[in-house]
């Protein structure tokens, strides 16, 4: 009996040992925090970031539409063409918004021709604007799709009878586009918007006649953030 307790004692206490340290190791394990990153060399990674100052160029089209009325005549001049310009801006990001402002600087050769009763030829011509506006976005991740509301100035052409009447007209501007990070110093974007040019009645060798213009343009753009 004795001998049956000493190899009890023997075979038991090893066995009991290893099975307290099997335990131990596992509620150690078990009790470690889940927090990535921590284990991790390389650590977490950064949060990409949209705030900051940036510049950039754009190219694209743009659309005059003009509609001339004289006496009981009226028509409706439409041109699309090749526009271009430069663009910088800064944006301050909050939480999930992102709140930019923004100036620009645009060419463009908008210039069309038509009859318009006892008027005769029209022309009407648009060719630079430059404006401001502040941007409101909400990024996912590295897309941001915004809306923009600003001022703009542009030039206008209207010549009719054989004379020729310029004017540069400050206008709100309304858009909208979306951008996206390439990288986090390089971003593209579609951005898309809408003027007003002109809403007059002139006189053209004694004859009255009224003008409502404005322009469309869809550029896209690539810029680099500082």
């Amino acid at each position: 009996m004795n001998q049956q307790k000493r190899l009890l004692k023997k075979s038991l206490l090893p066995s009991m040992a290893l099975l307290l340290v099997a335990m131990t190791n596992t509620v150690s394990a078990a009790d470690l925090p889940s927090m990535p990153g921590l284990y991790d060399p390389s650590g977490p990674k950064p949060q990409f970031s949209w705030e900051g100052a940036y510049v950039g160029a754009q190219i694209g089209a743009g659309l005059l539409a003009s509609e001339v009325k004289s006496g009981g005549a009226k028509r409706t001049l439409k041109d699309g063409s090749a526009a271009g310009g430069v663009y910088a801006g800064y944006n301050w990001q909050f939480s999930r918004f992102v709140l930019g402002l923004e100036t620009d600087v645009n060419l463009n050769a908008n210039k069309k021709t038509g009859t318009v009763g006892s008027l005769g030829n029209v022309s009407t011509k648009t060719s630079w604007s430059a404006g401001i506006k502040g941007r409101v976005g909400l990024p996912i991740d590295r897309f941001m799709p915004y809306l923009s509301l600003g001022v703009a100035a542009s030039d206008y052409q209207l010549t009719a009878k054989g004379q020729r009447k310029k004017t540069n007209v400050a206008s709100l501007t309304l858009g909208a586009g979306l951008e996206y990070a390439l990288t986090d110093k390089i971003h593209l974007r579609a951005d898309y918007s809408i003027r007003g040019l002109d809403n007059k009645t002139r006189n053209f060798a004694g004859t009255a006649v009224k003008n409502t213009a404005g322009s469309q343009q869809l550029m896209m753009g690539l810029s680099y953030k500082f």
